[in-house]
């Protein structure tokens, strides 16, 4: 029984996080809420500017109280700090190309940060 739970918490977790990514807009009263901006934040994953103004400021909070209980290991903390100058400049900028750039820029460091965390070779998988 906990062999088949083990194999089932990733998968159920991967099925979960599908939507974190890449939000559409039919997705966006569901995803634009605190409890969202804590798993995304939690699972280290970037806030791509999305959200109406009005449930932007709930999704931040949420954004920034899961990333207070996220993995920190000393590898990844220069991507982390790039991830949120680049998400205060997502959310300052004026044009849409501009957005655009900054978005492409967030994916690359997103995946940087969660491949340093994932690695084998780092700090959090020694056990």
């Amino acid at each position: 029984m906990t062999r088949k739970l083990a194999w089932l918490l990733p998968v159920t977790l991967a099925a979960a996080c599908a939507t974190l990514k890449n939000p559409d807009s039919s997705e966006l009263s569901t995803y634009c809420t605190a409890e969202t901006g804590y798993r995304v934040g939690y699972l280290s994953r970037a806030y791509y500017g999305v959200c109406p103004k009005d449930t932007e400021a709930a999704f931040l909070a949420g954004l920034q109280r899961g990333r207070g209980y996220r993995l920190n290991p000393p590898q990844v903390q220069p991507y982390y700090e790039r991830m949120e100058q680049t998400e205060k400049q997502l959310l300052a900028a004026s044009t849409e190309a501009e957005r655009a750039q900054l978005r492409g820029h967030l994916r690359d460091i997103e995946w940087w940060a969660i491949h340093i965390i994932n690695d084998p070779g780092t700090y959090m998988s020694a056990s």
